[in-house]
């Protein structure tokens, strides 16, 4: 966690831009989707007194440049008496006060700044070459959650090329990380919070401290709460969209279970002429993501879909296809069914948790230091193991993630005999057992005598 108690496990990149702003002129663009957290970021990064920070929206250039002169001089100067004709006024203006003295200059949402000024980036470019010649004193961040329009920015042949002193990215939390917004420090509970909300900032926010069935009751299913509705607005306001009730119902087939092409195409209805192209947005945007199995030599060319996000997927799981009934206030009867039903969600929730803390908590020496961690399935679909872990086109390291109160002997057998299917390049893998909560002395037993590592839900966050 940062020292900053409101602000959690953004050190890196507050360490990032803090630096770059140390020797100005520094231009840093900061990408991340809407909800992460960017401009709570930036505000409790840049707090000096002398800091513009503006945020755009969907207005006109005219609008834009009115309200950021109005920020500049009530900032800078102390009057609201401040105007600016074009952007090429703002921004002399900007860079002559940062002459006099450093200054930070922050552009959020930046996308639509440039929506309504589309050569705005050509713009700051020529302010940006002068100020970078005479070394001005200043600071200036764009932040935007269009991802492919901030990535452009910086590509070869953009007017921003090469210029950026820092390009951080934020992305959703972990579930360690999230759990600092929780009231509870008990895992399991953690881990189902996190299986619900995922790790976007903004949810874990909007849902607060509290029992899980009374977040779902109150702060979910209610049709008057900021989480109720949220995924439908972001893919009405999601970059490049156009038809989003054909996105709702791409995201709807696949968290019913519709992971291949053709499966989605005929569940959503969606052409499959088409359908590549909004699963490649979909995945631009980070909802949902490609699953390949994970092959000793290099990933199989045999993918499926998946929804990337947590809380994507359990909105589609059930709150999607319950509103005509959350909106006739039914909402107590949705929950009960949920939480009827919440165990099933769990299992691929805790197979995520179990990757994720393999590959960045664990001791790299008892897990087998791998290269990659992943899964892998066979090509009919009658084995899948939940986690395996490369180096050097071997498998070294091979687990079970079962979403059991107590883990018996035979979930080990079944261990044992997948990593036979995987052939004699996983022969001499460390075998990983994760389990919910205890194992069986049986189990602890032979695990011990068979070299296998046993990791409870506790140990994910030990």
């Amino acid at each position: 966690m940062l020292f900053v108690r409101d602000l959690v496990d953004r050190e890196r990149e507050q360490r990032q831009m803090l630096e770059a702003a140390a020797s100005p002129p520094a231009l840093i663009v900061m990408i991340g989707r809407r909800r992460v957290g960017k401009s709570f970021l930036l505000a409790h990064t840049f707090t000096d007194a002398r800091t513009v920070s503006f945020q755009g929206d969907e207005q006109s250039e005219r609008q834009h440049l009115d309200l950021l002169a109005g920020e500049a001089g009530r900032t800078l100067l102390g009057t609201d008496a401040l105007s600016f004709a074009t952007w090429e006024d703002a921004l002399r203006f900007l860079g002559e006060q940062a002459r006099r003295e450093p200054l930070t200059v922050i552009l959020d949402e930046f996308q639509w700044l440039k929506a309504a000024q589309g050569a705005l980036d050509s713009i700051i470019q020529r302010h940006w070459d002068e100020w970078e010649r005479d070394g001005v004193p200043i600071t200036l961040v764009l932040s935007g959650s269009a991802l492919t329009l901030m990535e452009r920015l910086l590509d070869r042949g953009a007017p921003l090329f090469g210029r950026a002193s820092a390009r951080p990215r934020l992305r959703p939390l972990d579930y360690r990380e999230s759990a600092a917004f929780a009231g509870t420090s008990d895992p399991v509970e953690l881990l189902r919070r996190w299986a619900v909300l995922g790790g976007t900032p903004q949810y874990q926010l909007w849902a607060g401290e509290g029992a899980l069935e009374d977040i779902i009751a109150e702060r979910i299913l209610a049709k008057d709460s900021s989480l109720y509705d949220d995924p439908r607005h972001l893919l009405r306001e999601g970059e490049g969209i156009r038809d989003p009730g054909t996105y709702l119902a791409i995201l709807g087939a696949v968290a019913k279970g519709a992971t291949h092409h053709n499966e989605i195409a005929q569940q959503a209805k969606v052409p499959t002429g088409n359908l590549a192209r909004k699963l490649e947005r979909l995945e631009d945007l980070g909802y949902i993501a490609p699953r390949y199995p994970l092959a000793a030599d290099g990933v199989e060319d045999r993918s499926s879909y998946q929804i990337a996000d947590p809380y994507f997927r359990f909105w589609f799981r059930y709150v999607a296809n319950n509103r005509s009934r959350l909106e006739r206030g039914r909402v107590e009867e949705v929950r009960d069914e949920i939480l009827a039903d919440l165990e099933n969600l769990m299992g691929s929730s805790f197979e995520q948790c179990c990757r994720r803390w393999l590959g960045t908590y664990a001791e790299e020496d008892t897990i087998g230091a791998p290269q990659q961690i992943g899964s892998w399935w066979s090509r009919n679909g009658q084995t899948e193991v939940d986690v395996v872990g490369v180096r050097k086109h071997l498998y070294v390291l091979v687990g079970s993630c079962k979403w059991r109160r107590i883990a018996g002997v035979e979930i080990l057998e079944d261990l044992y005999a997948k990593q036979e299917e995987l052939g004699p390049r996983a022969d001499d893998a460390r075998r990983v057992l994760f389990a919910r909560e205890d194992f069986t002395k049986e189990v602890r037993k032979k695990a011990a005598a068979d070299d296998v590592l046993l990791v409870s839900v506790a140990d994910l966050f030990a």
